[in-house]
């Protein structure tokens, strides 16, 4: 029988692991600051998206530290879907990297057009266009269950369903204008992030 402290210890590993990943990520391939939002577009994504995602992060190292300065928002989840949790979080870290490593340079956590950019459709693009919104929604379930706290699991999927809603239509007519009929084949063969079926 698990108690509180063995899905805190499971939860700060997944956590630590995803930070360290995302960092060196990060600080290898840097950031574009060709951003191509309006001021407008740009407030819409980044206001609601930061303050949705601190306020999941800071009330999950708070229950990390002080599980009872959270209780208000506890779940009663039982054990067996609490467990589930590892396992997401597990699918939802290997697939931030294999994203991370599919895109290399192409990565940026601003919507841009790089001087060199390529179409990815190796790795996970395979399957799916935007896998890492599919991800991080999994990582943020993977949170919820370990913790049993709605509100660090609301808060987190929140930020990322928002951003994902308002982002994707913009990234799919920014590559469909970069790329043509290249991108719109790949478009018709894929789903947005669920694999339609698995391809040779």
């Amino acid at each position: 029988m698990a108690d509180e402290s063995t899905f805190r210890i499971f939860l700060t590993i997944l956590f630590a692991t995803f930070i360290f990943i995302w960092l060196r990520n990060f600080f290898s391939v840097g950031i574009s600051r060709n951003a191509l939002y309006t001021p407008t577009e740009g407030l819409l994504v980044a206001v609601p998206l930061r303050l949705l995602l601190g306020a999941s992060v800071v009330s999950m190292v708070v229950y990390l530290v002080n599980p009872a300065r959270m209780a208000w928002s506890t779940i009663p989840l039982p054990l067996w879907m609490r467990w589930l949790g590892i396992p997401a979080g597990l699918c939802a870290i290997f697939l931030i990297y294999w994203v991370l490593k599919s895109l290399g340079q192409n990565f940026s956590t601003s919507l841009t057009i790089k001087e060199k950019q390529t179409l990815v459709t190796h790795g996970p693009y395979r399957l799916v266009r935007h896998p890492m919104y599919t991800a991080f929604i999994l990582l943020w379930v993977a949170f919820l269950l370990l913790s049993a706290n709605w509100f660090i699991g609301f808060t987190g999927i929140m930020a990322f369903v928002w951003t994902t809603v308002i982002r994707t239509p913009k990234e799919e007519q920014m590559m469909a204008h970069r790329f043509g009929e290249e991108y719109l084949a790949y478009k018709k063969r894929t789903w947005r992030y669920l694999p339609r079926r698995f391809r040779r």
